[in-house]
């Protein structure tokens, strides 16, 4: 064996080593991500209040049961409620008892822009949970834009016990979740309040984020902790 061939073996040993290591990393991960359970919701979420601390239902919306099942959404709702003299509240929330590649969330970065509507920000934003957690915890803000309306939308994903605010993050939490703990289990959590032209941007806001309190302090006797 010659020097070169030598000196090659020397570089080829640690980095096949580390390929090595790499490879049974990801057979490790793809073997705990594949091996999660189905994780029951704790109760329907159609027992969600009707009446949430000042916010009372003011309407409600369902899927046909195909878009359900594109969905693979395992419970979900879709209310609207109102305060007295405050503009109306949406909120969606599905839950998924696995969450994987085949099954699981769409972010509203592509589900909602469409139709005229177009993304103008996107923000972290701080909110305060209404009941249990004594610190705010961060959760995604975005503003759409229709010509004049605009619309403040609020989502997270409240997943094992987590809030959580970046689908990027929820990613990591779920494969890390997934070897640990054998779970996948998950929720989305978005909230829509309109602002039509001329109305105040920094109300509506503030509607989201007290509504937001509630419900995600609300949704704890719903979904699966850690």
């Amino acid at each position: 064996m010659n020097k070169q061939s030598a000196g090659f073996l020397r570089l080829s040993l640690p980095r096949a080593a580390v390929v090595l290591v790499c490879f049974a990393a990801v057979f490790l991960l793809l073997q705990g991500v594949s091996g999660t359970r189905a994780t029951p919701i704790l109760q329907p979420l159609s027992n969600f209040p009707k009446s949430l601390g000042p916010y009372a239902l003011q309407a409600t919306q369902f899927s046909s049961s195909a878009v359900v099942e594109m969905l693979g959404v395992t419970d979900y709702i879709s209310y609207r409620y109102q305060r007295d003299g405050a503009q109306r509240v949406s909120l969606y929330a599905a839950y998924y008892d696995t969450v994987n590649d085949r099954q699981g969330y769409h972010s509203p970065k592509n589900c909602l822009p469409g139709s005229g509507w177009g993304i103008a920000e996107v923000k972290p934003r701080e909110i305060r949970p209404a009941h249990g957690a004594a610190e705010p915890v961060v959760i995604t803000e975005m503003i759409i834009r229709n010509r004049n309306d605009l619309q403040v939308v609020y989502y997270w994903y409240q997943n094992r016990g987590r809030i959580i605010a970046s689908e990027y993050l929820e990613r990591v939490y779920r494969v890390l979740d997934s070897l640990f703990l054998g779970r996948s289990d998950g929720s989305f959590i978005r909230i829509i309040v309109d602002v039509p032209e001329g109305s105040d941007l920094s109300e509506a806001e503030a509607l989201a984020a007290d509504f937001s309190g509630l419900v995600m302090s609300e949704l704890q006797n719903f979904l699966p902790a850690r």
